[in-house]
Parts: structure tokens; C-alpha cells; sequence
């Protein structure tokens, strides 16, 4: 890692307060840390492992405190390494100086799959990483790591209390009929045969396989009631004081049934605007592209984990003021999330489920599953055409979620803007996402870049560095602290920085969000760029001061602040 890496990433520490699921700070000021060994467990475990930074205090707001001694730091951390999990963990180590003090990062790496979980060796306890720390895995948490060590073949395994009777006699005839189009070996056998050599029925008795019932059952869910999509959306500005969500729903029934209803209820809860292309004609746009939603559904229906420790929970769908989220019990099998998308990479966790679903139609008319290792390159394709910006992946080790965000459309106010103000000027999709933004106050820093438009640190610097130098955004501020706002001739106002180069405080710049009007917390914190917790703290000053007050219930989603009279 290199300084200009290790500025960005401290400067959002400082910022959130505290450090990230993916990086852990030691102070190691007056020799080597204690007790390590969840934190090596845990990055062993999670997916894409993490960082571990020797020498910032985090009490003291992460200032660089430096290391006892480089060398033997750098041996106790290879030392510890070894010898308190099992099986070792792989670690990086790399030193550098930074804000004059020497420090010491370890980067460690994710174990295989076939390796894990990663224990310590005192207590035989696994950990994974949260938000917050390292927290111990449970027996079924457990369970799920050892299960994938090899190929699951949980779908594949037989429902004893079911029959043949349980499976929908329409979908078995599309399904049969498609199966013998396309296969001349499956075109030989009868229908139970071919039933029988698809795993949809499986066993001497021939009784439903878990991957059977699930895709062509009349209802899995008397045999398996959480194997639904649990969706919910987030209540709308009408909605009563208290209301927590609205339109929820559970989704149940055979795999194809639930796949329709689902993408259904995300065209009904989603807003439908005018999105207006460069030339200045207008179309319907719907806020989340249904081709892409429908993809994403797919994959959490078919590869979500099916183990018996995982039986217990549903696939959740959520659509909230911002985003779209869909996830599924079970992380990402054979694959990482760098490469998904890739074209013909593919892994499945249920090669049954996926081989019946291929061949299985909806009430539409298409495939459950179109081909493999198409779905995710559809996505992000679909959402590359509508201009948006590609959704978030995580692999949580033991589930997955994808966050679709819903900001790809522009008023025809806001076209308008962009063409005057930037004629001339080459920008990307996401640039003119951002100046949309900026001119309705919106400050930028790069992390809050990166939170609403997934990059690194270098290419959200060159981004709003190129915005600066083409004379549409201004700067304020240190690297790594810097602040981006809208360029002051652009709208004859004041620019949201301070005129002496350093930032202004969080207070006065949610006072300027609220002089246009009562707005929710969520988006204030999207439009100055702060963290949630700057501005729960300065939410909270305004209020003792009389500054401001809230309308509606702490926190509710539909409760506003405003200015008081």
C-alpha cells in the first residue's frame, strides 16, 4: 500500500471514527499487541481477507503514533501468523511512513474454502469480520464453511415426506417438453425417466429431490416454509407516524412462481420517471431496471445456500429511499466477487437446481435461467445502457447481497443544466451524475464518492480532479480530508467551502441543506458528504441550540429536520 492509498483510507477512518470491516487498527506505540488471534482468524475467513495497520491510535482520533520497532514488529506479526490460528494464516508485510511516523501493515489473506474455517488454536473458536470487530461463529455458521469445503449436493438430496404428486403437473409438462427439445439423449426417455435422469426425482422410491420440489413442487413451502423471498419497501412520505415499512410481503410457492411475483412487486414500488437522453428526448424509465432485477433475483433463488443449517432463513428483498438490496443466505461459491461478471465464469453452489432451472419457463414464457454465466454480465450491462452505475456485490463469507442504487436518472431540468454548463467538455456517465448532485448542494469528499458510485480512491481523486480542472467543481481542504463542491460561478452563490481553503464545519453545512427546506437525515448525509455519525453529533448540537427540530418520530424514515422558526 502506498501513501497516497493509506492517506485516503486513514482520512475515512477519521472521518467514520472508527475502522472498517476490512481493516483493523493496533497501536503498537509501546510494543506488540495482545490477543490477535480473532483478528487473524476472522480475515482468514472473510472473504477477500483484510488489512491490519500497526501504529495509529484510534483513541486518538488514528493519529500516527508509529510502531516500538519495525523489524520486530514485522517478526511478531509473521511469528503470530503461524502460531495462533490453524491453519496459519498467508500475511503480507510492508512498512511505511506516514505523517512522519513509521508503521507497519500486514496484509492477510483469505484462506481457500477447502481450509476453512480458521480457528484459533487456544480456544478452537472461528471468527468472521463485521462492521464493528471480529464476533464468533456460531455452531450453524459453522456448519456452512465446512459444508462447502467440497461441492454441495444439497439440492439433490430426496424429500421422504413428499411424492410425485407434490409436483405441479403444468410446470413438469414445459419442463419435459423443453428438456426434450433440446437434449436428443433426454428425447429417448419417458417422462418419469427423464424426471428421474434430471434429478428431479431421485432415490428408489423416486420420490422429489429438494431441487425438484423447489423449481416444479405444487408447494415447497409445506415441506421447507422459509425457502420464500421476504420483501419489504420503505415507507412512503404519505405514510402514518411509526410506519416502519410498507408493502411487505412473502413471496412463496415453486421457484418460477416466486421469481414473478417478486419482479412484480419491485415494478409496483418503484417510481417511474422521464428520463431525458442528450438529444433532449424524453421516455418512461422505470427506477430499476427490470431486466437487471430480474437477473439478480434469479441468482439468489438458485444459488442461495440450501445446506440444513440454512433452511432457517429467506432471501430478503428491500427497496428503501436509495437503493435496491437482494440477499441470500450463502456467500459466493467457486467464484469472488472480482470476478463476477467476467463472461463464461461461472460456479454453481446447486448444479441441480441450475441444470432444472435452465429448463424450466415462467408464466411469461422465458427461462427461469436463461444460460450460464450470463446473468451477472446482463446486469451489468442493462444498467450500463440506463446509465447507472454497476451495483455493489458483497460476500459476506456465509451470505451474499447485491445493493443496486437508484440515482440513474436525471431530471430534464438538471439535462438542460448539464448541457449549458458543460458544453464542450468530455465527461463520463458518472461525472454528470455527480455535477447533478453538486448543483443541488451536494458536497463531495472521496469516500462519499465511493459510497454512491463503487471505485477506488484514485480513480474517485482523478474523477473530481478532472471536475475541478475542467472548472465545473472547486476544492477545499488537506488530501485525504478534501472537500468537492460545485464551482461558485455556476450559481452565483456562495460554494458550500470556506473561502480561507479548509473545510467548514459540519453544523453550518447541514444548516445550508436545511435553508431549502425540512429534509430527511438520510439525505443530508448524502448531500454534505458526512458520516452518519458527524451528523447524528451535529444534528444533535443544532437541536440543543435551538437551531433546529424534528418533525416526526426519532428514528423513523419518514421524520424530517428543519429549521425552527
Amino acid at each position: 500500500m502506498d501513501v497516497e492509498d493509506l492517506t485516503h483510507l486513514v482520512a475515512d477512518m477519521r472521518a467514520e471514527g472508527s475502522d472498517f470491516a476490512q481493516v483493523e487498527v493496533k497501536r503498537a506505540a509501546g510494543g506488540f499487541p495482545e490477543n490477535l488471534a480473532p483478528t487473524f482468524s476472522a480475515f482468514g475467513n472473510t472473504p477477500g481477507g483484510g488489512l491490519l495497520i500497526f501504529g495509529l491510535d484510534e483513541v486518538a482520533s488514528f493519529a500516527a503514533t508509529g510502531v516500538y520497532d519495525v523489524a520486530a514488529c514485522k517478526k511478531a506479526i509473521a511469528s503470530t501468523a503461524r502460531q495462533v490460528v490453524q491453519p496459519p494464516v498467508v500475511v503480507a508485510i510492508e512498512s511505511v511512513v506516514f505523517e512522519g511516523a513509521d508503521l507497519v501493515i500486514a496484509t492477510v489473506a483469505e484462506l481457500p474454502g477447502s481450509a476453512k474455517p480458521c480457528r484459533v488454536r487456544s480456544t478452537g473458536r472461528a471468527y468472521l469480520r463485521s462492521y464493528d470487530g471480529d464476533y464468533p461463529l456460531s455452531d450453524l455458521e459453522e456448519q456452512a464453511f465446512v459444508a462447502n469445503r467440497s461441492t454441495p449436493r444439497f439440492d439433490q438430496q430426496p424429500v421422504d415426506e413428499a411424492t410425485a404428486d407434490d409436483l405441479d403437473t403444468e410446470l413438469v409438462d414445459a419442463y419435459v417438453e423443453t428438456a426434450s427439445d433440446l437434449s436428443p439423449v433426454l428425447r429417448r426417455f419417458g417422462r418419469d425417466e427423464l424426471l428421474f435422469r434430471t434429478g428431479v426425482l431421485v432415490g428408489k422410491a423416486r420420490v422429489p429431490s429438494l431441487a425438484g420440489l423447489l423449481a416444479l413442487g405444487v408447494y415447497p413451502q409445506q415441506f421447507f416454509p422459509n425457502l420464500v423471498i421476504q420483501a419489504s419497501s420503505a415507507p412512503r412520505p404519505d405514510a402514518a407516524p411509526g410506519t416502519r415499512v410498507d408493502d411487505a410481503r412473502r413471496f412463496d410457492g415453486p421457484l418460477p412462481l416466486m421469481l414473478e411475483e417478486a419482479v412484480r412487486w419491485v415494478a409496483r414500488n418503484s417510481r417511474t420517471r422521464i428520463k431525458f437522453d442528450e438529444d433532449g428526448h424524453g421516455r418512461d424509465a422505470p427506477e430499476y431496471p427490470l431486466v437487471a432485477v430480474r437477473e439478480l433475483l434469479s441468482n439468489a433463488l438458485i444459488h442461495r445456500d440450501l445446506g440444513p443449517y440454512a433452511l432457517g432463513e429467506a432471501i430478503t428483498l428491500r427497496i428503501t429511499d436509495d437503493q435496491l438490496i437482494v440477499s441470500n443466505p450463502g456467500g459466493l461459491f467457486g467464484i469472488s466477487v472480482a470476478r463476477l461478471g467476467s463472461v463464461g465464469v461461472t460456479s454453481a453452489r446447486n448444479g441441480y437446481l441450475v441444470r432444472i432451472c435452465q429448463n424450466v419457463r415462467t408464466g411469461q414464457g422465458g427461462r427461469v435461467v436463461e444460460a450460464l454465466a450470463t446473468g451477472i454480465p446482463t446486469v451489468l450491462e442493462v444498467m450500463s445502457g440506463a446509465g447507472m452505475v454497476p451495483p455493489r456485490f458483497q460476500d459476506q463469507g456465509i451470505k451474499f447481497a447485491v445493493r443496486v442504487p437508484n440515482h440513474a436518472l436525471l431530471s430534464r431540468d438538471d439535462v438542460d443544466w448539464l448541457a449549458r454548463v458543460t458544453k464542450g467538455v468530455a465527461l463520463s456517465d458518472t461525472q454528470r451524475h455527480v455535477l447533478a448532485r453538486m448543483r443541488h448542494s451536494e458536497v463531495f469528499t472521496n469516500k462519499s464518492l465511493r459510497d454512491a458510485f463503487p471505485m477506488d480512491s484514485r480513480d474517485a481523486g482523478r474523477l473530481l480532479s478532472e471536475l475541478v480542472a475542467a472548472g465545473l467543481a472547486e476544492a477545499r481542504g488537506e488530501r485525504g480530508g478534501r472537500l468537492y463542491a460545485l464551482d461558485g460561478k455556476l450559481t452565483g452563490q456562495r460554494s458550500e467551502l470556506d473561502d480561507s481553503g479548509t473545510t467548514i464545519e459540519p453544523e453550518a453545512l447541514i444548516l445550508g441543506v436545511l435553508r431549502e427546506g425540512p429534509t430527511k437525515r438520510a439525505e443530508i448525509e448524502r448531500r454534505t458528504g458526512l458520516t452518519y455519525r458527524q451528523v447524528q453529533y451535529a444534528l444533535h448540537a443544532l437541536r440543543e441550540s435551538g437551531s433546529v427540530e424534528l418533525k416526526g418520530t426519532p428514528g423513523s424514515r419518514t421524520s424530517v429536520y428543519t429549521l425552527t422558526s
